[in-house]
């Protein structure tokens, strides 16, 4: 079986997978699981915006292909492409912070990512902002991934699900068996996946 994603890429591709900066506790194998089980639920999604991922972005992980993939973090470095896994795709990473970027995804079927859940506010601008809430609202795929015990995320998750009028179609919660993620106290962790089908 070829692997997917990252691990069987060109240099080109390979570089976008691993570009930005990655935390201590994100570096290990066990921390990339998330992006695996995210791009296999986006795989029917024709546009795919992540908000955060700057050390590892969704993109170098989906092996589909989409129209268009969006990465908005302030600490991902900005990137640009037309290709992707050899098709036309609108490739964009923008080092940026969510509020300060317009995210009006074209019409087709949309994945929204929020691995790591942990928005911060910018300004007078809140973390979960209305466009937010709404984009959630609107994607047919949404993927959210939080450490059980970051109050931040604990605070954020409500809001979100709120959204949803559908039940998650994947809910599960995870131990990542990885020394880092444990010192950080994130290696507990829910991962859910609603799917409008």
């Amino acid at each position: 079986m070829e692997r997917a994603g990252p691990y069987s890429q060109s240099p080109a591709k390979a570089s976008i997978a691993e570009s930005g900066i990655r935390l201590p506790h994100l570096a290990g194998m066990a921390a990339e699981l998330r992006q695996v089980l995210a791009a296999h639920a986006l795989r029917g999604c024709e546009h795919v915006i992540e908000i955060g991922g700057a050390g590892l972005p969704i993109t170098g992980f989906l092996t589909h292909r989409p129209a268009s993939v969006t990465v908005v973090d302030p600490k991902i470095p900005a990137f640009a492409d037309e290709t992707l896994n050899g098709a036309p795709c609108r490739v964009r990473h923008i080092a940026a912070k969510l509020q300060q970027v317009d995210l009006a995804p074209s019409a087709g079927r949309l994945g929204l990512v929020l691995l790591g859940l942990s928005l911060k506010p910018y300004g007078s601008a809140p973390a979960l902002g209305d466009e937010l809430l709404a984009l959630a609202r609107r994607a047919e795929v949404l993927v959210i991934d939080y450490a059980l015990t970051l109050e931040r995320a604990l605070g954020q998750i409500a809001p979100l699900l709120a959204v949803r009028d559908e039940p998650a179609t994947i809910d599960v919660e995870l131990k990542l068996n990885d020394p880092a993620l444990a010192e950080a106290g994130f290696d507990r962790r829910r991962f859910l996946v609603f799917d409008r089908g």
